[in-house]
C-alpha cells in the first residue's frame, strides 16, 4: 500500500515536472515580459481606446495557431511532408538557435514587427502581434514538440499558462512597464534568449539521438 502511494506521488511529481518544463520552454519562446515595449509600441497605432481589443484579438488568434498546430501539425508533416519527430526536432533546434542568435545580436525580431500609420484593432492583433510577434515559428515548433514529446496535456497546459499571463500583463500594461522599466524588459528579454539557445540545443542533441539510435 504505501509502495502504491509513493508511486502515485511520484508520477504526479513526474507530470507536474514535464508540465513545468512545456511551461517554461514555450514562456521563454513567447518572451512576454520581454515583448512589453512591443506591445506598447504596437499599440499606439490603433485608434484610440481600442489598444485592448488589439491584444486580445491577437492572443486570441495565437492560442488557436498554437493549438490548431500542436493537434494537426505532426498529422501534415508525416502525410504531406513525410517528415518524423526527429526531423522536426533537429530542424526546430536549429530555428531556435538562429533565432536566439539573431535576436540576441541584431533584435531582428524587434524591427519585424514595427508598425507605421494606424491600423484597425483586429488588423494588428492578427498581424504582427499575434504572428509573427507570439506565435512565431518558434512557438509553433516549441509547441509541435512539446505535442509530440510530453503529450497533448502538456501542450494545452503550457499554450493556457503562458498566455494567460500574456493576457495579465497586457491587461495591466502601462503600470508593468512603469515598474520595470525599458532596461530591465530589454535585460530580459536577452536572457530569455540564453534559454531559447539552450532549448534549441537540447532539441538537436534529441533529434540525433534519435538518429543514432534507429
Amino acid at each position: 500500500m504505501a509502495f502504491t502511494l509513493f508511486k502515485i506521488v511520484g508520477i504526479c511529481r513526474n507530470n507536474n515536472m514535464v508540465y513545468l518544463e512545456a511551461i517554461l520552454a514555450l514562456f521563454a519562446i513567447v518572451d512576454p515580459v520581454g515583448n512589453i515595449p512591443v506591445f506598447l509600441h504596437v499599440g499606439d497605432h490603433v485608434p484610440a481606446g481600442q489598444s485592448g481589443k488589439a491584444y486580445n484579438t491577437a492572443i486570441g488568434v495565437a492560442v488557436a495557431i498554437l493549438l490548431i498546430f500542436s493537434f494537426a501539425g505532426n498529422w501534415i508533416l508525416e502525410n504531406i511532408f513525410h517528415v518524423v519527430l526527429a526531423d522536426l526536432q533537429l530542424a526546430g533546434g536549429v530555428l531556435l538557435l538562429i533565432i536566439a542568435i539573431d535576436h540576441l545580436i541584431f533584435g531582428t525580431l524587434k524591427r519585424s514587427v514595427a508598425v507605421s500609420g494606424t491600423l484597425s484593432a483586429v488588423e494588428i492583433g492578427c498581424i504582427p502581434m499575434a504572428c509573427p510577434l507570439l506565435a512565431g515559428p518558434g512557438a509553433m515548433v516549441t509547441s509541435l514538440t512539446t505535442f509530440q514529446s510530453r503529450g497533448p496535456a502538456a501542450a494545452v497546459i503550457a499554450i493556457t499558462a503562458v498566455f494567460a499571463l500574456v493576457w495579465i500583463i497586457t491587461r495591466f500594461l502601462q503600470p508593468i512597464h512603469k515598474i520595470l522599466g525599458r532596461l530591465f524588459c530589454t535585460v530580459f528579454s536577452k536572457v530569455m534568449c540564453m534559454f531559447i539557445a539552450s532549448i534549441g540545443v537540447h532539441m538537436i542533441m534529441a533529434g540525433l539521438k534519435a538518429y543514432f539510435q534507429t
